[in-house]
């Protein structure tokens, strides 16, 4: 090959590495010449020892901020960020997310050296599937499709932060890094003694000023020791925080199904035309006779459900609010320990509550023992996610004298009443916020009770996911693997048959 093809083909190869060298070309020739000009005016001793003046002063102020976190019991701030929790996670799975990275925390005061990191790791995920499963699973206690897609999520998670954060990673072929991994000790051995024979000239042409960077090159050693295990120990941090985010998405049952598969489950259960996911299911609960089925027809804009003097709901009833939206009315509560466990049921299944009050019925032990129903129901379950609730206080008109007032412009008092009667329901629940409402017609703050819904739909879809997985990771029973089984016998004839 001609010398003139050889260097075209070089060039076509490193040009990326080319275009780096380039753009680093004018920084390094800047500081030649800035310490050539500092020599020649005769301030580069005073350059230096500025430099070794300045060292020394951010070196103590290092090493007593050092001690201070020390004394104080803290640990330093780290270098790198790690992963942060999922904000698909349920409580239950931040809390051990949390107790995985104290745990972390605790092992690395110091770096570990690298070969123990997978023993460590290993230990990190027992204690979170332990964790999560109350003692009843341990480490590689998953199975080949659960696997299979994790290490699927995570080559897509790392894939996007070399796209994101690593230069010309989508460039840079892997043949080229493997050439240069194979020349790094050439190139460390190359750089090594061109550093120390320029550490002889310049002693040699300067002795003074060669001497003064040596000593504080000695000066700096420390340091960049210490920045070096530091930096060593935060990685080690990271990823063994990593793996705590790996186990727990493991062995809480999320990567028993695939986003592909949530998205059918969800077109079976939904309502038409409705998103891949479905339709958030509002589920309405309260005392027989709050008015449940009238805020269902404020919602709806129209007579969807029937409304009386006395109750008219028995069972369970879902009317399709839009493509994105279903709201299920329910039975009123009627005080029974019944009554109470069914709504519970239905509520724990809901990926939205809305928790209907009578404004002017200061009986609350129906409500009070749903809450306890609920929060038992929920603990039964705690890799199951809470659906968010919104507390509601209907015919709060009644509690205004006179009403309505002219375009539904409360006065000073009105406000008062509200207040004092939402105040007495929040205490009873628990809650911080009631939102007070008028659902007969002329209905009234029926719009602040859609934004009241519109800001909570993002915690409503991800209860909803969740419940999809759980639903889904429950199996499909005898039948659906004895389908299962029909389906993996047909394609092995087939390729035998092939073969053949």
């Amino acid at each position: 090959m001609r010398l003139a093809d050889r260097l075209r083909h070089t060039l076509l190869r490193w040009d990326r590495l080319g275009l780096a060298a380039v753009l680093a070309l004018p920084l390094t020739v800047s500081t030649l010449l800035g310490f050539l000009w500092l020599n020649e005016h005769g301030y580069l001793l005073w350059f230096a020892l500025g430099s070794a003046v300045f060292y020394a002063v951010f070196r103590g102020a290092v090493l007593l901020a050092r001690w201070r976190t020390r004394v104080a019991g803290e640990r330093e701030p780290r270098t790198l960020e790690g992963p942060k929790p999922d904000p698909e996670w349920s409580d239950t799975e931040k809390a051990a997310f949390a107790r995985a990275r104290a745990r972390i925390d605790r092992r690395l005061r110091e770096p570990l050296p690298w070969d123990k990191l997978p023993e460590e790791a290993l230990a990190v995920v027992e204690e979170v599937a332990a964790d999560l499963s109350t003692g009843k699973r341990s480490a590689l206690d998953f199975t080949l499709p659960e696997a299979l897609l994790l290490i699927d999520q995570v080559a897509l998670r790392y894939r996007a932060f070399l796209l994101e954060n690593v230069p010309y990673s989508d460039r840079l072929s892997v043949r080229t890094m493997h050439w240069l991994w194979r020349q790094q000790d050439t190139a460390l051995t190359a750089w090594e003694t061109g550093f120390l024979a320029w550490r002889g000239v310049r002693l040699v042409l300067n002795p003074a000023v060669g001497l003064l960077r040596e000593a504080e090159r000695v000066l700096a050693t420390g340091l960049q020791d210490r920045l070096t295990e530091k930096f060593r120990r935060d990685a080690q941090a990271i990823l063994l925080e990593e793996a705590a985010q790996a186990a727990i998405d493991l062995y809480s049952g999320r990567l028993k199904v695939s986003e592909a598969d949530l998205s059918r489950r969800g077109a079976r259960v939904t309502v038409p035309d409705a998103p891949a996911e479905g339709a958030v299911e509002i589920v309405i609960v309260g005392q027989t006779a709050a008015g449940k089925s009238t805020l269902v027809n404020a919602l709806l804009g129209r007579e969807a459900a029937e409304t009386d003097a006395a109750p008219t709901t028995d069972r369970a009833a879902g009317h399709a609010l839009d493509e994105d939206l279903r709201i299920i009315d329910t039975p009123g509560l009627d005080g029974s320990e019944r009554m109470a466990r069914a709504v519970a049921a239905q509520m724990v299944t809901a990926d939205l509550v809305l928790w209907l009050h009578r404004a002017n019925r200061p009986g609350r032990a129906a409500d009070t023992a749903l809450a306890r129903a609920f929060a038992e129901a929920m603990a039964r379950d705690p890799a199951r996610r809470q659906p968010p609730v919104i507390h509601v206080a209907n015919a709060a008109d009644l509690l205004l004298p006179g009403w309505p007032r002219p375009e539904n412009a409360l006065t000073p008092e009105d406000r008062q009443r509200l207040e004092a009667a939402t105040g007495a329901i929040a205490r009873a629940m628990g809650v911080a916020e009631v939102l007070p409402i008028r659902a007969e017609a002329p209905d009234w703050n029926i719009d602040a009770l859609r934004e009241a819904i519109d800001r909570v739909l993002p915690e409503a879809r991800m209860t909803r996911r969740n419940r999809l997985r759980l639903e889904a990771a429950a199996g499909e029973g005898l039948r659906g693997n004895l389908t299962r089984a029909r389906k993996g016998l047909g394609a092995m004839r087939r390729a035998i048959r092939w073969k053949r």
